[in-house]
């Protein structure tokens, strides 16, 4: 991966961090946190795509988002 999509990626993560910042309550938040997620392990944050995954689920239990987020994590 080059430094410009890196880039990219990481503006992606700020973007998605700022309406999970903004709009604690809105039903959006699971799958910004999901792509936060998914954009780390991109970057191969991968300890910190494996907490945002543990904090998706641990906040938003019932979200289909975190459904998703178990699967990745290999937990039921």
């Amino acid at each position: 991966m080059n430094s410009a999509d890196s880039a990219k990626i990481r503006g992606a993560i700020a973007a998605q961090r700022q309406l999970v910042q903004q709009y604690p309550d809105s039903a959006k938040v699971p799958d910004a946190m999901l792509n936060i997620a998914s954009a780390q392990g991109e970057l191969n944050e991968n300890a910190a795509a494996r907490r945002t995954l543990e904090e998706l689920i641990a906040k938003y239990p019932a979200s289909e988002a975190a459904g998703k987020a178990k699967q990745r994590l290999g937990v039921r």
